[in-house]
């Protein structure tokens, strides 16, 4: 072995030793005194590539869990004026039963009415008032997009009809006469195929071609669309002094008693109420006497009323309906536009396509007792489109509360993920710290002696 002093290979290696595990220690203290196993790109390029792309992706979870918390702030304000709204239209339902009762003077349902105009003024009112930073929820010009996840597509649309008085109510679609029975495929509502109609067990004749018949037929469908039956009443015609004396008439199968026919048709007519009146528990059919003193006949449940005339009496006599079988009509209402189709809907006396004209919550009318009957159905109506227009919103808010858990579980995930990645393993770096610091120190003492052997050749010049 040479010994030289200009050159130390011994002491060269041992200071490359410790300078490589200075750099180690530092390191190590960096990553301890950090928490971060990366710190700088030397680190670990690719896994510092990746943490950073996750860090991104979780702020951007983040993020969209705000916005998708915010839609629920939104849809909770909303909902809030909807019950409040809805209460109000109750209490309109309530003032429009008091209205029908006929035990009510004019000026009763004209102070009801009052009472009725101040629901509707507050109703719009909470319409107007409910916004939400600047947009307002329920006028029906909510028409928003939520962005709820990462990526440009991950959005849920959010949408509000109006809750205005004037566009809340129930759609009417009034039959002209029911001539037939249904078959299927003759009438479609809503896409709802209507089953065959079958008898009503109340006509005399085409007892499954009544409105009733027809009515029972489409709510047995399961369609939105509610069927009616309107009262049955028949067509009059004009009174013709003629040289009978009397007879009878025969109403759905069963005959009155002799009505005397005299050249007064106010007499007549009277006549003819009296007897027929008397049969109506048998027949369903009640008369009337109108403002030309010509008997109308009603079917209050809207069966069919056939009516015959014995020798003796003619329908001219009394200024009533023709002889024959009378169909009734029948009323549709809903919330919504109510679709029409199908082979043959006039058989129900409808025609095909989409009805859409609403009568509106705003129109009600409780000074008289019809019109406060007819606000019953526009009411329900209305109370329909709130709740659907609640229903909507709920159904959205489910969808925000799953986005919501579905972001904070992949947060999590991506958290964990990250950790694994950037996070120092103290258990780990300790134990890496603590060798480090070992090597140092033998690196020291090593150095010191390899300085040291130079020293030898000192005793070679002696």
């Amino acid at each position: 072995m040479s010994m030289t002093i200009n050159t130390n290979s011994s002491a060269s290696n041992a200071l490359k030793s410790l300078e490589k595990n200075k750099t180690q220690l530092s390191s190590s203290m960096q990553k301890l005194s950090t928490g971060l196993k990366i710190n700088k790109a030397a680190d670990d390029s690719a896994g510092l590539a990746i943490a950073t792309r996750m860090a991104a992706q979780i702020g951007s979870l983040t993020q969209a869990s705000s916005n998708a918390q915010s839609g629920v702030s939104l849809i909770n304000i909303a909902d809030g004026a909807l019950g409040s709204i809805s209460q109000s239209i109750i209490a309109l339902r309530a003032l429009a039963m008091q209205a029908a009762n006929g035990t009510l003077t004019s000026s009763d349902r004209a102070a009801i009415h009052t009472n009725a105009e101040s629901l509707l003024t507050q109703i719009n009112s909470v319409v107007d008032q409910t916004n939400f930073n600047e947009l307002n929820l329920l006028d029906g010009s909510l028409s928003t997009t939520l962005q709820v996840g990462t990526e440009a597509g991950n959005t849920i649309d959010l949408i509000a009809a109006s809750a205005n008085t004037a566009n809340i109510g129930s759609v009417f679609v009034t039959s002209d006469e029911v001539t037939n029975a249904l078959s299927a495929g003759d009438l479609v509502i809503e896409g709802a195929t209507i089953i065959p109609s079958v008898a009503d067990g109340l006509s005399y004749e085409n007892s499954d071609a009544s409105a009733i018949a027809i009515a029972n037929a489409i709510n047995a469908s399961g369609t939105s669309v509610e069927a009616i039956a309107n009262a049955t009443v028949t067509e009059v015609s004009d009174f013709v002094e003629s040289t009978n004396t009397g007879g009878f008439i025969t109403i759905n199968g069963i005959a009155t008693s002799p009505i005397s026919i005299t050249s007064n048709q106010s007499t007549n007519a009277i006549n003819a109420v009296e007897a027929i009146n008397v049969l109506s528990t048998k027949t369903g059919v009640t008369a009337s006497v109108n403002s030309d003193d010509q008997v109308i006949f009603t079917a209050a449940d809207g069966r069919n009323i056939t009516i015959a005339y014995s020798d003796g009496i003619e329908n001219t006599d009394i200024g009533a309906v023709n002889a024959g079988t009378t169909h009734g009509t029948i009323t549709l209402n809903s919330s919504d536009p109510i679709t029409i189709a199908g082979e043959n809907p006039e058989y129900a006396g409808l025609e095909g396509g989409t009805v859409s004209e609403l009568t509106a919550l705003s129109t009600i009318n409780l000074t008289t007792q019809n019109g406060a009957t007819t606000a019953l159905t526009i009411i329900d109506g209305a109370i329909e489109s709130i709740s659907n227009l609640r229903a909507s919103l709920g159904a959205i808010e489910n969808r925000l509360y799953s986005a919501i858990e579905n972001l904070e579980n992949s947060s999590v995930n991506l958290q964990d993920a990250k950790s694994q990645i950037m996070d120092t393993d103290f258990a780990a770096e300790i134990t890496n710290l603590s060798k480090l610091q070992i090597l140092q120190q033998a690196g020291t003492a090593m150095l010191a002696q390899a300085n040291a052997e130079p020293q030898g050749i000192l005793k070679l010049l002696q």
